[in-house]
């Protein structure tokens, strides 16, 4: 696996996990699982497209 499918993968689960582990926190115990798959959608997203582009546009720039 190449660099950024290992970076997606790990944005993915982490954005994940932490959302799980703060609406539990916030919300007594339960977490809640909808914004815990958003996150993880949001990580993906992030670490598969957006962070790539903004690299690519910075080091264009140097």
């Amino acid at each position: 696996m190449n660099k950024r499918v290992k970076d997606t993968v790990l944005g993915t689960v982490v954005y994940g996990v932490i959302a799980i582990i703060v609406s539990a926190i916030l919300n007594g115990g339960e977490p809640s699982w909808t914004l815990a798959i958003g996150m993880a959608i949001a990580g993906f997203l992030s670490y598969a497209f957006i962070y790539p582009a903004l690299d690519k546009r910075k080091r264009k720039q140097v």
